[in-house]
Protein backbone atom coordinates (compact mmCIF):
# COMPACT_ATOMS: atom_id res chain seq x y z
CA UNK A 1 0.00 0.00 0.00
CA UNK A 2 1.52 3.55 -1.18
CA UNK A 3 1.02 5.77 2.05
CA UNK A 4 0.00 9.64 1.06
CA UNK A 5 2.23 11.50 3.69
CA UNK A 6 0.85 15.14 4.31
CA UNK A 7 3.64 16.06 6.79
CA UNK A 8 7.39 15.68 6.55
CA UNK A 9 9.31 16.81 10.37
CA UNK A 10 12.76 17.24 10.44
CA UNK A 11 14.81 17.88 13.74
CA UNK A 12 17.38 20.60 12.66
CA UNK A 13 21.12 19.78 14.43
CA UNK A 14 22.92 16.44 12.64
CA UNK A 15 19.78 15.65 10.66
CA UNK A 16 18.72 18.36 8.19
CA UNK A 17 22.37 20.02 8.38
CA UNK A 18 25.37 19.04 7.87
CA UNK A 19 28.52 19.72 10.35
CA UNK A 20 28.99 22.73 8.61
CA UNK A 21 25.39 23.96 10.20
CA UNK A 22 24.29 24.47 6.27
CA UNK A 23 21.63 22.32 4.09
CA UNK A 24 22.99 20.32 1.47
CA UNK A 25 21.51 21.08 -2.00
CA UNK A 26 20.05 17.87 -2.58
CA UNK A 27 18.21 18.06 0.92
CA UNK A 28 17.29 21.95 -0.51
CA UNK A 29 15.97 19.90 -3.79
CA UNK A 30 14.18 17.61 -1.97
CA UNK A 31 12.06 19.52 0.38
CA UNK A 32 10.89 21.80 -2.30
CA UNK A 33 10.09 18.92 -4.40
CA UNK A 34 7.87 17.34 -1.50
CA UNK A 35 6.20 20.63 -0.80
CA UNK A 36 5.41 21.64 -4.78
CA UNK A 37 3.64 17.46 -3.98
CA UNK A 38 1.44 18.96 -1.71
CA UNK A 39 3.27 17.44 1.18
CA UNK A 40 4.22 19.79 4.17
CA UNK A 41 7.46 20.81 5.88
CA UNK A 42 8.30 21.59 9.20
CA UNK A 43 11.00 21.67 11.61
CA UNK A 44 11.12 20.50 15.13
CA UNK A 45 14.27 20.87 17.52
CA UNK A 46 15.90 21.80 20.73
CA UNK A 47 17.07 25.26 19.81
CA UNK A 48 15.23 28.01 20.65
CA UNK A 49 13.18 29.76 18.08
CA UNK A 50 15.34 32.70 16.98
CA UNK A 51 18.22 29.98 16.44
CA UNK A 52 15.85 28.05 14.41
CA UNK A 53 14.17 30.78 12.31
CA UNK A 54 16.85 31.97 9.78
CA UNK A 55 16.23 28.01 8.61
CA UNK A 56 12.74 28.31 8.28
CA UNK A 57 13.27 31.51 6.57
CA UNK A 58 16.08 30.10 4.22
CA UNK A 59 13.46 27.12 3.26
CA UNK A 60 10.77 29.57 2.69
CA UNK A 61 8.69 27.60 5.02
CA UNK A 62 5.02 28.81 6.00
CA UNK A 63 4.62 25.96 8.55
CA UNK A 64 5.44 26.40 12.12
CA UNK A 65 8.21 25.64 13.97
CA UNK A 66 8.37 22.98 17.51
CA UNK A 67 11.00 24.96 19.30
CA UNK A 68 12.91 24.20 22.93
CA UNK A 69 11.52 20.03 22.14
CA UNK A 70 8.42 20.96 21.97
CA UNK A 71 7.96 23.24 25.19
CA UNK A 72 6.72 26.27 22.65
CA UNK A 73 5.47 25.56 19.06
CA UNK A 74 5.36 29.28 17.04
CA UNK A 75 4.66 30.69 13.48
CA UNK A 76 7.69 30.63 11.45
CA UNK A 77 6.81 33.65 9.94
CA UNK A 78 4.97 36.08 12.53
CA UNK A 79 6.81 34.65 15.89
CA UNK A 80 3.01 34.17 17.32
CA UNK A 81 2.57 31.40 19.59
CA UNK A 82 0.30 28.21 18.89
CA UNK A 83 1.20 25.90 21.58
CA UNK A 84 3.38 26.19 24.57
CA UNK A 85 4.44 24.69 28.39
CA UNK A 86 6.75 26.37 30.45
CA UNK A 87 8.12 25.48 33.38
CA UNK A 88 6.39 26.32 36.34
CA UNK A 89 8.59 29.32 38.20
CA UNK A 90 8.78 27.68 41.60
CA UNK A 91 10.23 24.35 39.51
CA UNK A 92 12.51 26.38 37.92
CA UNK A 93 13.55 27.72 40.94
CA UNK A 94 14.39 24.30 42.79
CA UNK A 95 15.74 23.42 39.60
CA UNK A 96 18.54 26.26 39.53
CA UNK A 97 19.25 25.52 43.32
CA UNK A 98 20.49 22.31 42.53
CA UNK A 99 22.13 22.58 39.57
CA UNK A 100 24.11 25.66 41.16
CA UNK A 101 24.97 23.59 43.98
CA UNK A 102 26.16 21.21 41.83
CA UNK A 103 28.52 23.55 40.20
CA UNK A 104 27.46 22.57 36.46
CA UNK A 105 26.65 25.03 33.26
CA UNK A 106 23.25 25.46 32.06
CA UNK A 107 21.61 28.05 30.12
CA UNK A 108 18.17 28.46 29.55
CA UNK A 109 15.22 29.53 26.97
CA UNK A 110 12.25 31.57 27.16
CA UNK A 111 10.35 31.75 24.22
CA UNK A 112 13.63 33.67 22.67
CA UNK A 113 15.94 34.73 24.87
CA UNK A 114 18.91 32.89 25.72
CA UNK A 115 19.74 32.98 29.34
CA UNK A 116 22.75 31.92 31.26
CA UNK A 117 24.93 32.76 34.36
CA UNK A 118 27.92 32.89 32.39
CA UNK A 119 29.11 32.34 28.46
CA UNK A 120 31.23 29.54 27.99
CA UNK A 121 33.77 29.49 24.48
CA UNK A 122 31.10 26.07 24.03
CA UNK A 123 28.38 28.73 23.40
CA UNK A 124 30.66 30.99 21.01
CA UNK A 125 28.94 29.13 17.62
CA UNK A 126 25.47 30.62 18.40
CA UNK A 127 26.71 33.80 19.49
CA UNK A 128 28.32 33.72 15.92
CA UNK A 129 25.42 32.73 14.03
CA UNK A 130 23.28 35.19 16.38
CA UNK A 131 25.17 38.13 15.35
CA UNK A 132 25.17 37.21 10.96
CA UNK A 133 21.73 37.17 11.11
CA UNK A 134 20.32 41.02 9.94
CA UNK A 135 19.59 43.43 13.07
CA UNK A 136 15.55 42.88 13.32
CA UNK A 137 16.12 39.07 13.57
CA UNK A 138 18.61 38.45 16.61
CA UNK A 139 17.25 37.40 19.55
CA UNK A 140 18.85 38.42 22.83
CA UNK A 141 21.57 36.60 24.72
CA UNK A 142 22.12 37.60 28.21
CA UNK A 143 23.63 36.81 31.38
CA UNK A 144 21.87 37.07 34.68
CA UNK A 145 22.68 36.83 38.11
CA UNK A 146 19.59 35.01 39.59
CA UNK A 147 17.72 32.74 37.09
CA UNK A 148 14.80 32.18 39.55
CA UNK A 149 13.86 35.85 39.45
CA UNK A 150 13.94 35.72 35.52
CA UNK A 151 11.44 33.04 35.57
CA UNK A 152 9.16 34.60 37.16
CA UNK A 153 8.59 37.43 34.48
CA UNK A 154 10.00 35.35 31.66
CA UNK A 155 8.14 31.69 31.80
CA UNK A 156 10.88 29.46 30.69
CA UNK A 157 10.37 26.18 28.34
CA UNK A 158 13.92 24.33 28.45
CA UNK A 159 16.97 24.25 30.79
CA UNK A 160 19.97 23.27 29.17
CA UNK A 161 23.04 21.46 31.07
CA UNK A 162 26.56 20.84 29.98
CA UNK A 163 28.59 18.77 32.07
CA UNK A 164 32.30 18.57 31.73
CA UNK A 165 33.33 14.94 33.04
CA UNK A 166 31.52 11.53 34.07
CA UNK A 167 31.49 12.79 37.82
CA UNK A 168 29.50 15.42 36.68
CA UNK A 169 27.46 13.44 34.71
CA UNK A 170 27.19 11.38 37.55
CA UNK A 171 26.45 13.72 39.91
CA UNK A 172 23.57 15.65 37.96
CA UNK A 173 22.10 12.03 37.50
CA UNK A 174 21.37 11.32 41.34
CA UNK A 175 20.68 14.94 42.35
CA UNK A 176 17.71 14.82 39.69
CA UNK A 177 16.60 10.66 40.43
CA UNK A 178 13.21 10.26 41.40
CA UNK A 179 12.66 13.69 39.99
CA UNK A 180 9.30 12.87 37.96
CA UNK A 181 7.79 16.34 37.75
CA UNK A 182 9.90 16.90 35.54
CA UNK A 183 11.40 15.65 31.64
CA UNK A 184 14.84 14.62 31.26
CA UNK A 185 16.46 14.27 27.73
CA UNK A 186 19.40 14.81 25.56
CA UNK A 187 20.44 16.32 21.96
CA UNK A 188 24.49 15.45 21.85
CA UNK A 189 26.70 13.71 24.44
CA UNK A 190 27.44 15.63 28.16
CA UNK A 191 24.40 17.63 27.24
CA UNK A 192 20.70 16.79 29.60
CA UNK A 193 17.88 19.02 28.64
CA UNK A 194 15.05 19.88 31.17
CA UNK A 195 11.01 20.23 30.18
CA UNK A 196 8.05 19.78 31.78
CA UNK A 197 6.63 16.83 32.77
CA UNK A 198 4.88 15.31 29.52
CA UNK A 199 7.08 18.10 26.98
CA UNK A 200 9.01 16.71 23.96
CA UNK A 201 8.71 16.54 20.12
CA UNK A 202 6.23 14.07 20.13
CA UNK A 203 3.66 15.46 22.12
CA UNK A 204 4.07 18.66 20.23
CA UNK A 205 3.93 17.04 17.27
CA UNK A 206 0.61 15.48 18.29
CA UNK A 207 -0.64 18.61 19.12
CA UNK A 208 0.02 20.52 15.89
CA UNK A 209 -1.61 17.12 14.17
CA UNK A 210 -4.56 17.19 15.92
CA UNK A 211 -5.07 20.69 14.89
CA UNK A 212 -4.45 19.99 10.99
CA UNK A 213 -6.26 16.87 11.19
CA UNK A 214 -3.45 14.98 10.18
CA UNK A 215 -3.12 11.22 11.21
CA UNK A 216 0.10 9.71 12.72
CA UNK A 217 0.25 7.46 9.37
CA UNK A 218 0.42 10.70 7.19
CA UNK A 219 3.36 11.63 8.53
CA UNK A 220 7.32 11.23 7.66
CA UNK A 221 9.64 12.41 10.72
CA UNK A 222 13.50 12.67 10.70
CA UNK A 223 15.80 12.28 13.74
CA UNK A 224 19.37 11.37 15.38
CA UNK A 225 19.20 11.88 18.82
CA UNK A 226 17.58 11.21 22.11
CA UNK A 227 14.76 14.15 21.93
CA UNK A 228 13.73 12.85 19.10
CA UNK A 229 12.72 9.65 20.44
CA UNK A 230 9.20 10.74 20.94
CA UNK A 231 8.36 11.86 17.98
CA UNK A 232 10.00 9.21 16.09
CA UNK A 233 7.51 6.74 17.41
CA UNK A 234 4.64 9.24 17.02
CA UNK A 235 4.90 9.42 13.68
CA UNK A 236 3.93 6.90 11.01
CA UNK A 237 7.00 6.55 9.82
CA UNK A 238 10.23 7.35 11.22
CA UNK A 239 13.30 7.76 10.27
CA UNK A 240 17.17 7.86 11.95
CA UNK A 241 19.48 9.26 10.19
CA UNK A 242 22.67 7.15 10.00
CA UNK A 243 24.87 9.01 12.50
CA UNK A 244 22.10 8.82 15.19
CA UNK A 245 22.41 7.36 18.38
CA UNK A 246 21.88 3.71 18.66
CA UNK A 247 18.60 3.73 20.37
CA UNK A 248 17.00 5.73 18.08
CA UNK A 249 17.85 3.86 15.19
CA UNK A 250 16.33 0.57 17.68
CA UNK A 251 13.10 2.57 17.28
CA UNK A 252 12.83 4.18 13.90
CA UNK A 253 11.03 2.35 10.95
CA UNK A 254 13.93 3.03 8.59
CA UNK A 255 17.69 4.07 9.13
CA UNK A 256 18.76 6.43 6.35
CA UNK A 257 22.26 7.73 5.00
CA UNK A 258 23.98 10.26 7.40
CA UNK A 259 23.15 14.12 7.62
CA UNK A 260 26.48 14.90 6.10
CA UNK A 261 25.09 12.73 3.02
CA UNK A 262 21.66 14.20 2.58
CA UNK A 263 20.20 11.52 4.38
CA UNK A 264 16.74 13.18 4.71
CA UNK A 265 16.71 14.39 1.01
CA UNK A 266 17.16 10.58 0.09
CA UNK A 267 14.74 9.39 2.61
CA UNK A 268 11.99 11.93 0.95
CA UNK A 269 12.93 10.18 -2.40
CA UNK A 270 11.95 6.71 -1.14
CA UNK A 271 8.88 7.34 1.09
CA UNK A 272 7.42 10.24 -1.03
CA UNK A 273 8.57 9.35 -4.01
CA UNK A 274 8.75 6.05 -4.29
CA UNK A 275 12.39 5.97 -5.94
Amino acid sequence: MVIMYKLIVSDIDSTLINNQFKITEYNIEMIKRARKHGVDFMLSTGRLFGAARPYAKFLELDSPIITSNGGITMDSRTGETLFHTPISADKCMEIFNILDNLEVYYHFYSKNTFYTKKFLIKNSHIMLMNMKLPEGEQFPMLEVSNPSEVAKYDPVYKISVRCKNSDETKSFMQAFDGHDDIYITSSFADNYEISEKGVDKGSALQKYAKLKSINPDEILAFGDNFNDIQMIKFAGTGVAVANAVKELKDIADYITDTNENSGVGKAISRFIFNE
